[in-house]
């Protein structure tokens, strides 16, 4: 099983963004461990269900970032975003189809595991930077 360590080069530098970003790689090993394990099915679905709705919280509030500080990558980052709610929901959907199958257990792992490391890696440390131009966008 395929879990996510918190480690420094995850930072991107702003405080609530990072805290967020440690609480979403919590939500998702706990997510992975339920599927794997073949958790209850009231279990899993909570726990995917509450992935998903962390994941739209924190996407919301770093698009909030982005369009305070008129980041200019915005439409792009807001793309990638929009892809990832669109696999949550269908791998929730299918959980609610099929139940904890090895192909979800393998979905979750590697499409969402894989996405969210190079996602905060790349795009949100671009983000970040941009960011810590920008003071001002900070005090929220």
């Amino acid at each position: 099983m395929y879990t996510i360590e918190w480690e420094s080069r995850l930072s991107v530098g702003i405080d609530k963004i990072d805290a967020q970003h440690r609480q979403w790689i919590e939500y998702f090993n706990r997510a992975s461990r339920a599927v794997a394990a073949q958790q209850s099915r009231e279990q899993v679905s909570k726990t995917l269900e509450f992935l998903l709705d962390y994941t739209e919280m924190h996407f919301s509030t770093e698009e909030k970032f982005m369009q305070d500080s008129r980041y200019p990558g915005y439409a792009e980052h807001r793309k990638k975003h929009d892809a990832l709610r669109a696999t949550l929901k269908n791998l929730v959907a299918d959980y609610q189809d099929e139940g904890a199958t090895q192909d979800l257990s393998e979905a979750i792992e590697t499409l969402i595991g894989n996405w969210l490391v190079r996602h905060i890696c790349d795009v949100d440390q671009k983000f970040g930077a941009y960011l810590a131009g920008n003071k001002a966008a900070l005090s929220q």
